[in-house]
C-alpha cells in the first residue's frame, strides 16, 4: 500500500470520527442526517481525487489532490473541534440535571 493510499485513509477515519462524536452528542434525528450528509460533503472530494490519481498515475504534482488533503484536514478539525464542545455542553447538562 502506498504512502498516499495510507494518508487518504488515516484522513477519512478522523473525518469519520470527528462526526461519530458530533452524532453521539446529538440526539436529534433530523440533525444526524444533517451530520451524514455534511460527512459526505467533507468525504468526497478526498476520495474522488484520490481514486482518481491512482487510476491516472499523474506525472506531474497533482495539486487537486494536495487541496482535497488540506481540505479534509481543516473540515475534519472544524468537525472535531465542533464535537468536543457538544460533547462537553452534554456533559454539562447532563450534570446540571443531576444537582437539580
Amino acid at each position: 500500500m502506498s504512502n498516499m493510499v495510507t494518508l487518504t485513509i488515516v484522513s477519512e477515519v478522523f473525518l469519520l470520527l470527528s462526526f461519530i462524536i458530533i452524532i453521539l452528542s446529538t440526539k436529534n434525528l433530523k440533525r444526524n442526517v444533517l451530520w451524514v450528509i455534511l460527512f459526505i460533503i467533507g468525504a468526497a472530494p478526498l476520495l474522488y481525487l484520490a481514486i482518481d490519481h491512482v487510476k491516472n498515475d499523474y506525472m506531474d504534482a497533482n495539486i487537486g489532490l494536495g487541496l482535497a488533503f488540506m481540505y479534509t484536514w481543516l473540515y475534519s478539525a472544524v468537525a472535531f473541534i465542533i464535537g468536543i464542545i457538544l460533547l462537553v455542553k452534554k456533559k454539562r447538562n447532563n450534570n446540571m440535571s443531576k444537582e437539580l
